[in-house]
């Protein structure tokens, strides 16, 4: 995604791959294994869950801000497993939309910064978590094969398009990638990290999610 701009991202979650045979298989079809990395993510929100129950996550990677906001048409999703988000990428641009999405004091206008409006709307972490990803690019995708620094695995295959009419296509393309290196659809029991994290140790966010329908009770 460009930096300081919104993208649409679109992505499905997969099982956790075997990364021997992931990367052998990507390799064979003239794809290549971009990098390794290891990050911490932390995500916020107000105590009444205000963003949460919109299904808009805002997250501090490492030290990028990031905000993901659901696109209209796919509102509610499959699951979990299926995701299209627009993101808001940079501390000054999540900063701005936060400030239109949330009640908080106008006190320092158009001076404030992100720390201001954590402070003013009571954002607050309610998930952090470390994770370690092994990229891949295969066609038009990434592939993600992430470990969780609380034990959980999972496979995402993503295409970033500048706007909605992209979406049918991307996950066209998604599903062909999937398809092509054996990728198995996350069992009842999975969801993503972020998804599972919740479930395990965020009881609060969990129930404000249940009472959206944002998520099932499982």
């Amino acid at each position: 995604a460009s930096m300081g701009g919104t993208m649409i991202e679109v992505e499905r979650k997969f099982a956790p791959p075997d990364l021997v045979q992931l990367a052998r298989r990507v390799e064979e079809l003239g794809g290549k294994r971009v990098s390794e990395a290891s990050f911490t993510d932390v995500y916020f929100d107000t105590p009444d869950c205000a963003l949460t129950r919109r299904d808009i996550w805002l997250r501090r990677r490492d030290d990028e801000w990031e905000l993901k906001l659901p696109v209209e048409a796919d509102a509610k999703r499959s699951g979990g497993e299926r995701t299209v988000f627009r993101e808001v990428e940079g501390a000054a641009a999540v900063n701005e939309a936060l400030r239109d999405l949330l009640p908080v004091s106008s006190a320092c206008e158009d001076l404030c910064v992100i720390d201001d409006t954590l402070r003013d709307a009571a954002l607050a972490p309610f998930a952090d978590f470390a994770t370690t990803r092994s990229k891949f690019a295969l066609g038009g995708c990434s592939i993600d094969a992430d470990t969780a620094s609380f034990g959980h695995a999972v496979m995402e295959i993503e295409v970033l398009c500048a706007d909605a009419s992209g979406v049918e296509a991307a996950e066209a393309e998604i599903a062909r990638v999937a398809d092509l290196v054996g990728a198995k659809p996350l069992t009842s029991a999975l969801g993503g990290k972020l998804e599972t994290y919740i479930r395990r140790h965020a009881p609060a966010v969990l129930q404000a999610l249940v009472e959206e329908g944002i998520l099932s009770r499982k």
